[in-house]
């Protein structure tokens, strides 16, 4: 089998790094019981544990879409944000190679 390309491992990287942070992980979640939620929802939705801040909540998300595992979508004044399936479905096939 191929070896994946240089940019492949770094997309595979970031994407794994994104999703490594707890916070992000619960926003993934969420975001995928709830598409198109706004980011207010997501931050009353955290589990208390979890960092709540405003500022902290628009760090995790901007990771999260810069990795592509969610797209933004300006609605009006606010941001909806969606999972990237396309960007999961990658995942998994990359993850899939790793065991064969």
């Amino acid at each position: 089998m191929d070896s994946a390309s240089p940019s492949d491992d770094e997309r595979l990287m970031a994407i794994c790094r994104a999703l490594a942070h707890p916070v992000r992980l619960a926003i993934v979640r969420y975001v995928q019981r709830h598409p198109r939620c706004i980011g207010n929802q997501i931050q009353l939705h955290l589990p208390e544990p979890l960092a709540r801040a405003q500022s902290t909540l628009s760090q995790h998300l901007k990771v999260l879409c810069a990795s592509g595992v969610l797209l933004a979508e300006s609605e009006g004044p606010a941001t909806c944000y969606m999972i990237n399936q396309m960007q999961l479905d990658w995942l998994c096939q990359q993850i899939s190679t790793l065991r064969d």
